[in-house]
């Protein structure tokens, strides 16, 4: 069964209200996106949607050479954050790509250039990303490109492993409970305000 454009936008909005007013490590919180997308999308009755890991990048300008966001092994990272090893996850299903993510390009990018002093153009910062994966191109068609909008998934089996197999790699009761109440506002067309440790944000 494939994820539609509503039920990506319903969830992605939904998994990002909470992550961002509940998150302390925003920008290097991609398994928690993936398998938050991943319970919704099962309660939605999509149940052979996975999570996935392995490297990914993304052009976000087409004229600014370093305007590309990078979690791929032959990249420089740009993520925030340090520590673990370089890898993204996100959630496949058949041939879907569905990344939740990417409404962070701005903020990753800004924490970079605040570290070296640039000054990176940003004209591409989807709220989500639902895409076919035959529309994924190769890393260095990202790095070179010539227009915003180019990303790479590149799925890589013992990073999948890895990060599956760990036990962390799961959801609480109170975080599901939580999720689930947002996602229902969300779908029913109610704005609804969260107040969270980190911040607050409003589900539109």
């Amino acid at each position: 069964m494939n994820i539609s454009e509503e039920i990506a936008g319903h969830i992605a909005t939904a998994v990002r209200t909470l992550a961002t007013t509940a998150s302390s490590h925003l920008g290097t919180d991609c398994i928690w996106h993936a398998m938050a997308c991943q319970h919704l999308l099962a309660r939605e009755g999509i149940d052979d949607a996975r999570l996935v890991a392995g490297y990914a990048a993304w052009r976000v300008d087409g004229h600014d050479p370093g305007a590309v966001v990078c979690h791929h092994v032959e990249g420089s990272a740009v993520a925030a954050g340090s520590g673990g090893f370089l890898f993204h996850a996100w959630v496949s299903c058949g041939n879907q790509v569905f990344d939740a993510t990417t409404y962070q390009f701005r903020g990753k990018l800004a924490e970079l250039d605040a570290a070296d002093g640039g000054r990176t153009t940003v004209t591409w910062c989807p709220q989500f990303l639902l895409v076919d994966r035959k529309d994924c191109k190769p890393w260095r068609s990202v790095r070179d490109g010539v227009r915003a909008g180019l990303f790479c998934y590149e799925a890589i089996p013992t990073i999948v492993e890895q990060v599956t197999s760990h036990p962390d790699t799961q959801l609480d009761a109170e975080g599901i409970a939580l999720l689930e109440q947002v996602y229902e506002r969300v779908k029913d067309g109610n704005k609804l305000v969260v107040i969270g440790p980190c911040g607050v944000a409003a589900t539109e």
